[in-house]
């Protein structure tokens, strides 16, 4: 709101108050003129009766067109007599009223009514009298009251006064004091969070609210952020608690900010809208800050009490809403501007920093050859014994002639310079070497604005490592390509087209063709015969994959030779990661295909004569079986026969002679299965080679002048108990 609104409204407040006390005059004048008359009649005889009813008549017209309410009550407070203006004041529907006007008075103000009541009665007078009422239909009105005592015989029977409705006049009074208070407090302020507590603050108490928050609008991000609050939103260091960022249409803080309309919410438990802050609130009032039409900000405030919030509050906030709009903007550029400010500097702070310790040597000079910005590495590169920040502002037209020891050819090193600063043309990775055997590369970088030269900079940089490097890696790299070249392996590099990019010298002799044949052909249609092009085709799609194996394939040689090949092939990649071909290595095993087919004939020969030995092993162990068998049957006959002349001793023997025959049996069954080829392997397991040895020995013929004895325990071992038998019995009938 302007100053001139300002005091429009307050000469149109004067004029209205010197209206009323003429009005209030001229009721007192009317009044007075009426208790005169009053008097009179009171003394009169009966003879003027008619006289007093005819002014009685004129003056009862004079009260019912007073305009401003008027009342007439007893002492005690009751209401006599009241004309229309004071009905509708008081909220009444007629004058037929039985109300006591202390019911109107707030219990915060019985205290002061009473003391004015007794001023009332002691002076007979009450002037320029102001209280808040609660009326008949309980609006709260703020009043003023001009009153006076009615006397009869000099005894107060009665008090009357007149009622100014100044509800609407004190409100504007009270805009024009807040918003005049805001504007002294943010006044001559800048910063933006300091102007927003200064409003916040007094809105708060304005309202009686503890509630009330500034959002700041951002539209870049479309958002909205508190930056300033009252009461529970801070905590004792006056630090805002909860710091809640909205999108733009988010809760009904962001619904304002999106239509630019203030809003008023009785009731937030019916608005799906609500977003808590710090505790539930019934009311909430939200009132956008605009400049022009757009939204920069928005005033919000909540209540406990549902309904709380009127479109008093709503026009009061509008108006404060204007007159800090522009202030709030005017700090948030400034905010704006001192954050720009804040990032140049620490980025230059940042730069210097960064030119001060980057392992380049830097020389930044201006247009008369003074130094602007030079570093630790230049000053070492240079050998200048003092600190990069002493140099700026030096003459650097005779540093050339200063520095030429330094380097390999000194001359050159002056000569070039000057030519480099004549021409004024960027030069880059220019090479120079320094007595000491470092090498540099140099880089010269003219500055022009608009078209006219404002200097140059140089860039040293210390190469010798990557140069001694680059000669160490090219070794290397020659190394590597003679050992490929001259390698037993064929090794080819193909494209992804699978065009032979590169073969070594076992390559060539293998396939027969020269390198020059190789260079440039597609290595499938070159070698690959038909039948296998298929497989070398599968192959380079499995490359192109990452894909890395071996696999075998046939080929013909130029000299129209079939031969077969072993490849193993990985797919080959660039710096990027990116598969750029394949390379195989290649081994010739024709030979070890003809070896294997070769080791495979002899391996069917051998089963060929390994039957044939098992039929034949059949057919001696059936032999072998048969002169047992007839053994075995004579000494039973023998046996049977001689039953009774044999004596225990032959009878023993005879025993045993069944005994070792029936072992020999075993042992000729056993030696059968174990020596046919291909049989299953032989059985492992535990043997007893104590329990062993008993059943050796009685099968052996030992001479009578040799004993055989085993000193101690032998132990069990794993084994197949054949060969271990066979084992024993001959080491046995050997060593007898």
């Amino acid at each position: 709101m302007s100053d001139d609104k300002i005091g429009v409204y307050m000469r149109a407040l004067e004029r209205e108050r010197a209206a009323r006390r003429e009005a209030e005059r001229i009721l007192e004048e009317k009044s007075a003129e009426l208790y005169e008359a009053n008097e009179q009649l009171t003394r009169l005889n009966r003879d003027l009766e008619s006289l007093l009813t005819r002014t009685d008549s004129q003056l009862q017209g004079v009260f019912e067109n007073i305009v401003d309410p008027y009342v007439i009550m007893d002492l005690t407070g009751n209401i006599l007599k009241m004309n229309n203006a004071a009905i509708h004041l008081l909220g009444f529907e007629n004058d037929k009223v039985d109300f006591n006007l202390m019911d109107m008075v707030l219990p915060s103000e019985y205290d002061r009514v009473a003391k004015s009541f007794k001023t009332l009665l002691k002076k007979g007078t009450l002037t320029d009298f102001e209280i808040e009422i609660k009326t008949k239909n309980e609006e709260l009105k703020i009043v003023h009251i001009n009153a006076s005592i009615i006397y009869d015989k000099d005894i107060p029977v009665a008090a009357q006064g007149i009622i100014r409705d100044i509800t609407l006049t004190r409100e504007k009074e009270f805009v024009v004091e807040v918003i005049n208070d805001i504007a002294q407090s943010i006044l001559g302020k800048f910063d933006l969070y300091e102007i927003a507590y200064q409003i916040t603050d007094k809105i708060a108490t304005y309202l009686e609210s503890n509630d009330c928050v500034i959002y700041l609008y951002h539209e870049d991000e479309n958002t909205l952020e508190q930056i300033s609050a009252y009461g529970e939103k801070l905590d004792e260091n006056n630090q805002l608690v909860n710091k809640i960022i909205l999108k733009e249409g988010e809760g009904i803080v962001g619904a304002v900010a999106k239509s630019g309309i203030a809003e008023i919410v009785h009731n937030t438990e019916l608005d799906k809208r609500y977003v808590k802050d710090i505790d539930n609130c019934k009311s909430e009032i939200s009132i956008p800050i605009l400049l022009g039409n757009k939204v920069i900000g928005v005033i919000d405030s909540e209540h406990p009490e549902e309904g709380f919030f009127t479109n008093k509050h709503l026009d009061m906030l509008n108006s404060i809403a204007n007159i800090v709009a522009l202030q709030l903007k005017s700090a948030i550029d400034l905010r704006e501007r001192k954050l720009i400010e804040e990032q140049l500097i620490e980025s230059e702070n940042r730069l210097s920093t960064l030119i001060l310790n980057l392992d380049s040597g830097v020389l930044l000079e201006d247009e008369n050859r003074k130094i602007v910005v030079t570093n630790r590495k230049f000053c070492e590169f240079f050998k200048i014994p003092v600190d990069p920040s002493k140099l700026v502002g030096e003459d650097c037209t005779g540093a050339a002639e200063q520095s030429k020891m330094h380097f390999l050819d000194p001359q050159s090193f002056v000569s070039r310079i000057n030519t480099i600063l004549n021409d004024k043309k960027a030069v880059l990775g220019e090479e120079l070497r320094m007595a000491d055997g470092t090498i540099l590369e140099r880089d010269y970088i003219p500055i022009f604005k608009n078209n006219t030269y404002k200097g140059h900079l140089w860039t040293y940089k210390d190469v010798t490592l990557k140069r001694k490097y680059s000669k160490s890696l090219e070794a290397q790299k020659q190394k590597y390509s003679n050992i490929i070249a001259n390698m037993n392996l064929g090794l080819i590099e193909v494209s992804l087209d699978d065009e032979i990019l590169m073969a070594n010298n076992s390559f060539v002799k293998m396939s027969g063709y020269s390198e020059d044949e190789l260079i440039g052909k597609v290595a499938n249609e070159v070698f690959t015969i038909e039948k296998d092009k298929a497989t070398i085709k599968k192959e380079n799609d499995d490359r192109k994959k990452g894909v890395s194996n071996s696999y075998e394939i046939r080929i013909k040689r130029k000299d129209g030779a079939n031969r077969v090949w072993l490849v193993s092939g990985a797919p080959n990649y660039n710096l990027n990661g990116e598969v750029i071909g394949s390379i195989g290595i290649h081994l010739d095993i024709t030979d070890i295909k003809n070896l294997q087919r070769q080791k495979e004939a002899l391996v069917k020969d051998l089963e060929t004569t390994n039957n044939e030995l098992q039929e034949y092993a059949h057919i001696v162990s059936h032999d072998l079986k048969s002169p047992l068998r007839s053994i075995n049957a004579l000494v039973n006959w023998i046996k049977e026969d001689n039953k009774e002349k044999l004596d225990e001793a032959s009878l023993q023997n005879i025993a045993l002679i069944e005994v070792t025959l029936e072992k020999m049996e075993q042992l000729i069954s056993d030696i059968l299965d174990y020596s046919s080829v291909g049989s299953d392997k032989a059985k492992k397991e535990t043997i007893d080679l104590n329990h062993l040895m008993k059943e050796i020995l009685p099968l052996l013929h030992v001479p009578d002048h040799i004993t055989i004895s085993i000193n101690k325990p032998l132990p069990k071992v794993k084994g197949d108990c054949t060969m271990l038998q066979q084992l024993f019995q001959n080491l046995l009938s050997n060593a007898v």
